[in-house]
């Protein structure tokens, strides 16, 4: 007789039971009572302080990556566990030494990197508060997110030193503090070497690096200190600052191992072996990190995943699916991931031996094809392929789901963590819907930020009185529990006052072989306000027409929701540098194009 599959709430009572990695505990966080996992680290310096050692001790290597430039592209070169400890202690001296202590702003800018490691760590083995830049943005946004924050210094990799440099006595007007390198900058024209301050070598007292290594001088530091600081995308508008305490990150040492735990329980498996996946495995794990550290996704989903398994991190000099592929064969890479379009592309590429061993694909921070969890089951037999929800707001995860449940349901984006609450509201009353309706999706939980850095109108209107954060989904909940995300609420596509979901639109189009990329955007209609176009990049070695894409796709889809015009993108489609999709270029390319055909849909010919 077949044994009976275990509900998702049997699997989380069995995870959570008293005396599991996974107990849970009620605990007063920004002064409402939730629940929270009991294992969770109190601080990063607890965590940091415990586990880098750790894997020190083993020898164990911490970064593959390039060697900085000007070095040949293809130079690479390997960084340990102790050599990151080792340099952020004495940093972390240097730091002390420029009176940084608990809660203190210390601003990182520069791409993934040991060097980014280093300061990261060492800003938290003082107590600090990490104020973590995106690298990519124009000199303008890059001043209106150091002016918000306030950083008593900037930490920075030469590169993005050079780009802030011109900026320094206009952000000094507005307190900011000193820009230092990690990295030589004598190459630098000398007016911009004025404002940069080389950290290639410090020398703080040894006293002093020890007395941050005994946790001196944290008085007021704890898991409600505030811990970092990310910025929103800021596509449409200048990106917001959102703070996240010290608990709220952390909880991510335990809630990303939920997926995969239940995955087991529900395969039949053990409690022990569900248990097991939040433990290091016996070999260290290797994984590829395409995704930027200065994001949630690539800080506190991977590198924390890395320190709490001693895994070796490779870094890519930028991304694109050869290099990738080639580093996943050289560095031996098991794990890979960030957003769908990562996994798409290097299963597209073919560019991996039929006999590379993939053990895990994690991906989230836009919606995958429908077909993606299917695909990645026949190319790497074996691998668990996991689809995770979560926003910056939330410190990265609120949902996810692996295994087999994410095959069989392979638009949903799984199910929340025991700690947290979701539901879906009507947009206009606020009142919770009933199962498998779409409204807007609300979360609360023990991983919700704390606010919008001096913005309390935004904050007011994201987090309401009782703690549900508005995340600005359209999405709706299956009688399981199970989340589906429909749209963001402002991509919804409204035609003749019918609702189209971005999503349905990509969907049906990726079940063309031919296409590697997909987004669905609005263009002005007179009769209807809006009808649906695509944009589509191509797979290697395809070749299709717009005329092509359309008419197979006319097939798959509700009339409301057949796209009027496709445009054949003649290179990838434009990603900020989390690698989401930029709809608001795109739909300004694909207006002109609409626009340049009289705002007609021209059949296609079948």
């Amino acid at each position: 007789m077949a044994k009976k599959q275990l509900t998702i709430q049997e699997c989380d009572a069995l995870l959570t039971s008293p005396g599991t990695i996974f107990e849970m505990e009620e605990r007063v966080l920004g002064g409402r009572r939730m629940k929270t996992w009991k294992h969770t680290p109190p601080t990063f310096r607890d965590f940091l302080g415990t586990s880098l050692p750790r894997w020190a001790a083993e020898g164990r290597e911490m970064v593959s990556e390039p060697v900085p430039e000007p070095a040949a592209y293809y130079a690479r070169q390997k960084v340990s566990y102790a050599e990151v400890y080792a340099k952020a202690l004495k940093l972390a001296g240097w730091l002390r030494e420029r009176g940084v202590r608990a809660g203190t702003r210390v601003a990182i800018g520069g791409a993934n990197s040991s060097d980014w490691i280093v300061a990261f760590v060492a800003v938290n083995l003082v107590g600090g508060c990490s104020v973590l830049l995106n690298s990519s943005l124009q000199p303008d946004v890059q001043a209106h997110c150091l002016a918000l924050t306030k950083p008593v210094l900037i930490l920075a990799e030469p590169k993005y030193a050079e780009v802030i440099a011109p900026l320094a006595p206009a952000l000094a007007e507005r307190g900011v503090g000193k820009i230092y390198s990690w990295g030589h900058v004598y190459h630098l024209p000398r007016e911009l070497q004025a404002n940069i301050s080389d950290i290639t070598t410090v020398n703080p007292l040894p006293e002093v690096v020890a007395a941050v290594e005994r946790g001196v001088d944290l008085d007021g530091y704890g898991p409600e200190s505030d811990g970092v600081i990310y910025f929103t995308s800021g596509t449409t508008s200048m990106p917001k600052g959102v703070m996240l305490t010290q608990h709220q990150c952390l909880v991510h040492v335990l809630a990303g191992s939920i997926p995969g735990a239940r995955a087991r329980l529900r395969a039949g498996e053990s409690l022990e072996s569900a248990l097991d996946v939040a433990n290091p495995p016996p070999t260290q794990p290797v994984m590829l990190l395409p995704v930027p550290l200065f994001h949630v996704t690539g800080s506190l989903g991977w590198m924390v995943r890395a320190f709490v398994v001693g895994a070796r991190m490779v870094f890519i000099r930028r991304w694109n699916v050869e290099d990738a592929a080639k580093l996943i064969v050289e560095e031996k890479v098991a794990y890979f991931g960030g957003v769908p379009a990562v996994a798409v592309a290097i299963i597209q590429s073919n560019l991996l031996p039929k006999d590379h061993i993939i053990e895990g694909i994690t991906y989230g921070g836009a919606p995958p094809p429908q077909r993606l969890a299917a695909d990645i089951a026949t190319r790497f037999a074996g691998a668990s392929a996991q689809h995770a929800y979560g926003m910056t707001e939330t410190a990265g995860l609120i949902t996810g789901v692996a295994g087999q449940d994410y095959i069989d349901r392979p638009e949903a984006v799984g199910l929340a963590v025991p700690t947290c609450e979701i539901r879906v509201v009507d947009p206009m009353t606020k009142q919770p819907l009933p199962a498998g309706e779409m409204g807007i999706l609300e979360c609360r939980g023990n991983n919700i930020m704390k606010e919008y850095i001096d913005n309390p109108k935004a904050t007011a209107e994201a987090l309401n009185a009782d703690g549900w954060l508005n995340t600005g989904d359209m999405a709706s909940i299956d009688a399981e529990g199970y989340l589906y995300i429909r749209d963001r609420a402002k991509d919804v596509i409204i035609r003749g006052g019918e609702n189209i979901a971005s999503a349905e639109v990509e969907n049906a189009v990726y079940l063309d072989n031919r296409v590697a990329e997909a987004a669905a955007v609005p263009v002005p209609c007179e009769r209807m306000g809006e009808r649906v176009a695509v944009a589509v990049s191509l797979a290697p070695g395809a070749s299709a027409t717009a005329e092509e894409i359309q008419a197979a796709v006319k097939p798959r889809l509700r009339h409301v929701a057949q796209p009027v015009i496709v445009v054949v993108w003649p290179e990838p489609l434009p990603r900020n540098a989390n690698r989401k999709i930029l709809k608001s270029d795109i739909k300004k390319v694909v207006h002109e194009h609409w626009d340049a055909q009289g705002r007609q849909e021209v059949k296609p010919r079948l």
